[in-house]
């Protein structure tokens, strides 16, 4: 049963998505030609610019000081996603979306909390009584569609379970509502048909140029994508590290295991941290600084000084990255055969 909450214009600012904000706004009438004369014009620039962070990858503006402003300014991003039409642009607005709603909801009262995972599809309760330190629970169903990673600490069997309710902090929840939301943002945007609305000739331009700017964006990633001499060494990477990549390169919000994985592994065939960073910024949520830290990290530049081999098979099976039963041991040990055997291969055929 959901709780009955009120909530009041703050909220709508941190939480535009929620149904009584939505249904605000849609007893202005507002249409979208409305939006491009003044001074509602500011939605559109304010949309505008969260687009364009999700195309450069930084972090989205604070919220209008306007709930009104915000909420309309999310409704027509959500639009304008729809209408450019690519889901690796959906899918990395979702995740800057989601990380700032992220931040909010770990600041939040418990009882709020839960009132805004609901609006977002996720159930979770508040506990009268803590339970083992833990002041909150979340549907067990909730739990695996939306928990970030299925290793570490996140793995189900690690977790407290009973009754179909999985315990969980505050964090944890705030956690689990940043891929709930996430789901959410591409499913609204999935299911708006254009054919319903009439759009302004100036708002047409401003797609245009979206688009424009995400095609240019892409370009220069598939530029850089291959470093020289990598595209004939790639043939000969493991199915877990090519299916990584394609997550990758699909724009999706892989786990940081599988980050680890797939840094690991490039840095140990003799990628530079550089070459190694060119393919992460595809990533949705790529933030140069801390990527390139941790990848430093990985290579040995920084911290102990120890260089990080890949996980074994049997650590990718654990962690739910192994995709085909390939009769090695190692991630390397297939690249490094698989190597051996094309260059006898080409020598042959010269021969």
């Amino acid at each position: 049963m959901k709780v009955e909450l009120l909530l009041t214009a703050e909220d709508f600012r941190k939480y535009p998505f929620v149904s009584e904000a939505l249904e605000i706004i849609r007893s202005l009438s507002i249409g979208l030609t409305d939006l491009t004369a003044s001074p509602l014009r500011a939605v559109i620039e304010r949309a505008t610019v969260y687009i364009k962070s999700a195309i450069s990858g930084s972090e989205l503006p604070p919220p209008s000081d306007d709930s009104e402003e915000e909420v309309l300014t999310f409704t027509l991003a959500l639009l304008l996603l729809k209408a450019v039409g690519d889901r690796m642009l959906t899918r990395r607005f979702a995740v800057l979306f989601s990380k700032r709603v992220g931040e909010h909801l770990s600041d939040e009262e418990t009882t709020k909390l839960v009132y805004i995972l609901s609006e977002i599809g996720l159930r979770a309760r508040v506990l009268q009584n803590r339970v083992h330190g833990y002041p909150l629970a979340v549907h067990v169903l909730s739990y695996v569609e939306n928990a970030p990673e299925r290793a570490g600490a996140w793995k189900l069997v690690h977790r407290l379970v009973e009754y179909g309710w999985v315990y969980v902090n505050k964090m944890e929840a705030a956690r689990l509502g940043e891929e709930a939301l996430k789901k959410l943002i591409e499913r609204r945007i999935e299911e708006i048909k254009l054919d319903d609305f009439s759009i302004p000739d100036s708002l047409y331009a401003i797609i245009e140029s979206l688009s424009s700017e995400w095609g240019s964006h892409i370009k220069q990633l598939r530029e850089r994508w291959a470093p020289v001499g990598l595209e004939t060494s790639e043939d000969a990477f493991p199915p877990c590290i090519k299916v990584i990549i394609e997550d990758v390169k699909a724009g999706k919000n892989i786990p940081h295991s599988a980050r680890f994985a797939l840094a690991s592994f490039l840095l140990n065939i003799g990628m530079s941290v550089d070459e190694v960073l060119e393919i992460f910024k595809a990533a949705p949520d790529f933030n140069e600084k801390i990527a390139r830290y941790q990848v430093e990290h990985i290579a040995g530049i920084r911290g102990s000084g120890k260089k990080y081999s890949p996980y074994k098979c049997d650590n990718m099976k654990t962690l739910g990255l192994c995709v085909a039963e390939c009769g090695v041991k190692h991630p390397l040990q297939y690249y490094w055969i698989t190597l051996r055997r094309k260059a006898k291969l080409d020598s042959d055929t010269r021969d």
